[in-house]
């Protein structure tokens, strides 16, 4: 994403995991806009969620070398051509809509674990298409 956003609400929630809300709303033409809500939650990479996979050591600094210590899961709603008079209220509505159905998925205790063994499985077969 080339455009701005700003951080607009952070919650913490139980599994521990920080859920961060941006807003990258912007005009498109004339009085209408593109109301964009951003959801990321940053995630630490730890030796231990290789432990599952074959040369767990060498496969976590390989990681670690092209993607750095830190994945995020991310989550985006958009809402295209809204007039500028109904915009505070449409991304408010995205922005209750994610809450209401989303936090509970990504607040799940096994989300974390989930979502980075899916990111290393697709890092694996990356890695096996260069070998």
């Amino acid at each position: 994403m080339n455009w701005e956003k700003k951080m607009i609400e952070e919650i913490r929630l139980e599994n521990g995991l920080r859920v961060e809300f941006y807003d990258y709303s912007r005009k498109v033409a004339g009085d209408r806009w593109l109301i964009g809500l951003l959801v990321k939650i940053p995630m630490k990479v730890e030796r231990s969620d290789f432990s599952a996979f074959e040369d767990a050591d060498s496969l976590y600094n390989q990681f670690l070398e092209q993607n750095g210590p830190e994945i995020s899961f991310q989550l985006q709603k958009e809402r295209n051509f809204i007039d500028e008079r109904e915009k505070s209220e449409v991304f408010s509505a995205l922005l209750s809509n994610l809450k209401k159905h989303a936090l509970s998925y990504m607040g799940h205790p096994e989300f974390s674990s989930s979502f980075k063994k899916k990111k290393i499985e697709e890092f694996k077969e990356r890695l096996s298409w260069w070998q």
